[in-house]
């Protein structure tokens, strides 16, 4: 069985497929949509895809992707710690480095590094795909910022670790899966965190309808942990609204919640009810 991530082999997302479906062979795709479609297509038989950064926040597209496919869930988070490592050819000195290709989000959690050492930032379209690209060009002047996964699969030297702005660096990674896929659940690593669910929805038009969304939740003590709002493409400066709490609706007092929230709601999607992971440290 196979498992989609999008991406370069050695990047950030193959080493969270690899945490989330240890059994599994895990697949590259160059864009989000290919991993979804990977998925519906039924070539592989799960999908783990970024989701939220604490420096760069949501990846937008593939919330919007996870709402356009309902036919898939989620079925499990994981939070993994970034630490950007600046990658160059073997026999590369740090000094003569010059210039540094990545993805821009990864460029910009490492400005500050790249300045004080006076190396420019080039972008790329991912972090692994730049240290690919750097062992293909073999310039010892040009490095990559990406994990020492990337380092390892396109046989580069690490010459400097740890070079993000700041350490508080996490991406948040889900499992997903076809809803109709039950078998695919027991070929995911065990997790420990408490249960979550996350759903997207659309508020009626009328006043207060987005804070009556939310009180049952408060009135119930449910913990929320993310809300966000997206346009819904249906027409302009319309929205949808993504929300994470911490509970299982099939159950008290998120089932009694949820209820309550439908009655101002023109509809509710529940992306999936899942068991979340610890932070790294």
């Amino acid at each position: 069985m196979k498992v989609a991530y999008q991406g370069a082999r050695g990047a950030y997302s193959e080493g969270a497929a690899a945490a989330l479906f240890p059994a599994l062979e895990p697949v590259p795709q160059r864009a989000f949509a290919d991993v979804f479609s990977a998925l519906g297509s039924g070539r592989v038989r799960a999908a783990v895809v970024p989701v939220e950064n604490t420096l760069a926040g949501s990846v937008v597209d593939v919330y919007d992707l996870l709402r356009e496919h309902e036919d898939i869930r989620v079925l499990g988070e994981y939070v993994m710690r970034i630490r950007h490592c600046l990658i160059g050819l073997r026999g590369a000195i740090l000094d003569e480095v010059r210039i540094a290709r990545s993805h821009p989000v990864a460029l910009a959690q490492v400005d500050e590094y790249l300045q004080a050492h006076g190396i420019r930032p080039e972008i790329a379209y991912d972090t692994a795909g730049a240290a690919e690209e750097v062992a293909r060009i073999g310039d010892p002047i040009v490095a990559a910022v990406a994990g020492k996964g990337a380092a390892e699969t396109y046989g580069l030297a690490v010459l400097a670790e740890g070079i993000e702005t700041l350490p508080h660096n996490y991406t948040r990674f889900f499992a997903i899966a076809r809803r109709d896929d039950d078998e695919i659940a027991r070929s995911l690593a065990p997790l420990s965190g408490p249960v979550k669910t996350s759903l997207v929805y659309v508020t009626k038009n009328v006043p207060g309808a987005l804070v009556r969304s939310l009180q049952p939740f408060a009135t119930a003590g449910i913990q929320l942990t993310k809300i966000e709002s997206r346009p819904s493409r249906a027409a302009a400066w319309d929205y949808v609204f993504y929300l994470d709490f911490e509970g299982d609706p099939a159950e008290s007092p998120a089932r009694e919640a949820l209820a309550l929230m439908r009655t101002c709601c023109e509809w509710i999607t529940v992306l999936g009810t899942y068991r979340s992971s610890r932070s790294e440290s």
